[in-house]
């Protein structure tokens, strides 16, 4: 047996308006929240509206894609991420400069921002990726 990541989850204040930056700048379909037939199951437990709304996801339905998911976080956040992810706008090969500056555009244009480009060489190689910060402050890197 072998570990895989099941989610990637984000702390939100929006869960619900989060999963839509991240579901569009994803390519996945539009979240229209959870399943009928599943709110009526957690309704029947107990759970209100508020509850409910307090979770989300953007997902393709797709096992080889990355599930995000969202929960409501109301609490100060007293540090930077200690960890974050890296996107691409090709599974296939790597992106060149003016790929990266389209996407990072499409990108701002649903709500991201731009934290920085950076430029450091490791070794012979060029590293290059561009720093933004999703539409509640998460880091990410567009490579």
């Amino acid at each position: 047996m072998v570990a895989r990541i099941s989610n990637v989850t984000f702390h939100a204040e929006n869960p619900t308006e989060l999963a839509r930056f991240w579901a569009a700048a994803m390519g996945y379909p539009k979240p229209t929240g959870w399943p009928a037939d599943e709110v009526a199951e957690l309704r029947a437990a107990g759970l209100s509206d508020d509850d409910i709304a307090a979770r989300a996801e953007a997902w393709d339905q797709d096992p080889a894609h990355q599930r995000f998911y969202f929960t409501r976080y109301r609490h100060e956040r007293r540090q930077r991420n200690r960890m974050h992810i890296d996107v691409t706008p090709f599974d296939d090969r790597r992106a060149s400069r003016a790929e990266l500056e389209v996407e990072r555009d499409r990108l701002i244009a649903l709500g991201a921002t731009l934290e920085k480009e950076l430029t450091e060489p490791w070794g012979p190689y060029e590293e290059y990726a561009i720093m933004m910060r999703d539409p509640e402050g998460n880091e990410f890197c567009l490579q």
